[in-house]
């Protein structure tokens, strides 16, 4: 006779102990996240336009966001995985949410776990800093710094999406309910953009920095004439 599970996550027979149910439906933590968000862009907007134009302020407000959610929203997985099924708050509400399309988020150090936390610990520690390090270098206009940390947080980004998917598209059992929602919303539609996005920032500053090599290079030869 099967058992039921006494959680909404996939395979069912994973083990959370103590697990309590949200206590905020879907909608309201998406309303709470998107509120948020609107927020942090709104104020890094206010302040950033300040010295920041065109283009560069939209790059700049996509690692105000990128650098508040590793810095926060992520940072906050990292200390309390190991309770996080247990956690009653808002923020555990939402990961609880996301993890109804990747529940390996749920496993809290058992199972398959290992390479989620890596992957977290990584963007927190390294890429999070990248993030604020190229808005500092955006608003003191140092070009250079600005160029490599924008590359290097834009390839760590686009590397972590893409062994993000593959680990799960890999996997010989899903960590993804069925429903079409929790695989295309969530699971695919809330990590792509960091996959799009940086793949354009990299393009721009590999370019950039090869115009800039480019007009050095020429330099140099008219100087040795």
């Amino acid at each position: 006779m099967d058992v039921e599970a006494s959680h909404p996550y996939v395979p069912e027979w994973l083990d959370l102990a103590g697990y309590v149910a949200p206590e905020h439906g879907a909608l309201e933590l998406c309303a709470i996240m998107g509120t948020a968000v609107v927020l942090v862009l709104a104020l890094a907007y206010t302040v950033l336009r300040r010295r920041v134009r065109g283009t560069e302020l939209a790059a700049a407000l996509w690692f105000v966001l990128c650098g508040t959610m590793h810095c926060t929203f992520e940072l906050y997985f990292v200390l309390h995985y190991r309770g996080l099924a247990a956690r009653r708050d808002v923020v555990a509400s939402m990961w609880k949410e996301y993890a109804k399309s990747d529940s390996r988020y749920m496993q809290g150090g058992t199972g398959n776990f290992a390479p989620v936390l890596a992957q977290e610990a990584s963007t927190v520690f390294v890429v999070g800093p990248l993030c604020w390090l190229t808005i500092y270098a955006m608003w003191t206009r140092r070009s250079a710094v600005r160029e490599l940390s924008q590359l290097a947080a834009s390839v760590m980004h686009m590397q972590s999406v893409l062994l993000y998917f593959g680990a799960e598209l890999l996997a010989r059992e899903p960590s993804c309910r069925p429903e079409p929602q929790y695989f295309y919303m969530y699971f695919v539609g809330a990590n792509l953009p960091w996959l799009v996005v940086p793949l354009v920032l990299a393009t721009s500053s590999v370019t950039r920095m090869r115009a800039q090599m480019a007009i050095a290079r020429a330099a140099e030869k008219t100087h040795t004439l």
